[in-house]
């Protein structure tokens, strides 16, 4: 009778930890690609779309107990008792991971080196538990020793969802930005991964676009006053991506990105704007732009002082190479034009 007890507490301990396993992963770590899927696998206005996305605990609830559902064919098939019982989780291990393998392009995004590595990984965990299941064990320490074995392939098991599944942080991150971009929250984009050091292009492009789409006069120039303040991964890109646009301020700003500062005063239509966006003057401070300074003299005269700092922070440091300089003033210019057109460009 004693062993029965025991053997069901071993049980229902497995099915809880896994169970809050698999909601957690689920719901707060996957949420962003869970949604994302659902984008990739119904077209707009689809009811059940729409109802999975405003349902996402519901969702992860129902997946959650597919899980553990996948536990009860384990069990029969695998067979695996007492300290090994963890073992008749596999499947449900893999599921999790397997349905969170998108990559943003591919619901199974998985590539061939991971579906090998998994298969070897859980054939070799499986054959091990067999041959310690075959081994004849002592009374001696039975719980502890049957605790401890449960919560060691608990843990294996949670290292094969977390390797099958996608845990790419700058992906989860655009996915988040992308569902907010729809939403047309576009405060929020800001602020998500603000201080972020890593980004992707298509984070970058993202952001952007959501700097195109705020409210300002002219209608798209609030990018002149945010491009730079955040870390862009591949400036090329981006301005590439924006050049595609056919929107004057996204060419306006690629001109930055390419650090063409010619072509930006050229193109650049002055007399558009009551004041003139932080980025778009300290561009035009290099160029020493002879309309801009006559158009906006206060604020050409306080961009000038400001490059006229960023000049003599440099000056000391002209002997050191470009990186030196770059991380010298990192903290007081990264976020300037000034920083990017000297180092990033």
């Amino acid at each position: 009778m004693e062993k029965k007890s025991c053997d069901k507490c071993i049980r229902w301990i497995c099915g809880i930890l896994f169970a809050a396993f698999a909601f957690c992963w689920l719901y707060f770590f996957q949420r962003e690609l869970l949604w994302a899927e659902n984008r990739f696998l119904f077209s707009d206005g689809n009811g059940l779309r729409i109802w999975m996305f405003n349902h996402h605990f519901v969702v992860s609830l129902a997946l959650t107990l597919i899980a553990l559902l996948l536990a009860i064919p384990g069990r029969l098939v695998l067979r695996f008792k007492k300290g090994l019982y963890a073992c008749n989780y596999l499947l449900s291990a893999a599921f999790l991971g397997v349905i969170t393998g998108y990559d943003g392009v591919n619901v199974f995004g998985q590539d061939l080196t991971v579906w090998i590595a998994s298969g070897v990984f859980m054939f070799v965990l499986f054959l091990i538990c067999k041959i310690v299941a075959s081994v004849p064990k002592s009374d001696y320490n039975d719980r502890p020793r049957t605790l401890a074995g449960n919560l060691l392939i608990m843990s294996l098991l949670f290292c094969i969802t977390s390797y099958l599944g996608n845990t790419d942080e700058n992906l989860h991150r655009r996915l988040r930005m992308e569902n907010l971009y729809e939403q047309g929250r576009y405060e929020d984009i800001f602020n998500y991964g603000r201080y972020e050091e890593e980004s992707d292009p298509g984070i970058d492009l993202v952001r952007a676009k959501a700097m195109l789409a705020v409210e300002a006069t002219p209608k798209g120039s609030e990018i002149g006053n945010m491009l730079f303040r955040y870390n862009i991964s591949d400036p090329k890109a981006l301005s590439k991506a924006l050049k595609n646009m056919n929107n004057e301020q996204a060419y306006l700003a690629s001109c930055l990105l390419d650090g063409n500062l010619k072509v930006f005063s050229d193109t650049i239509n002055l007399e558009a704007y009551k004041t003139l966006p932080g980025y778009y003057m300290q561009a035009l401070v290099i160029a020493n732009d002879s309309a801009a300074c006559a158009g906006f003299p206060k604020e050409f005269a306080e961009s000038k002082a400001a490059y006229d700092s960023f000049c003599e922070a440099l000056e000391p440091l002209e002997r050191e190479s470009l990186q030196f300089q770059a991380n010298s003033t990192f903290i007081n210019y990264h976020e300037s034009y000034f920083w990017f057109f000297s180092f990033k460009k």
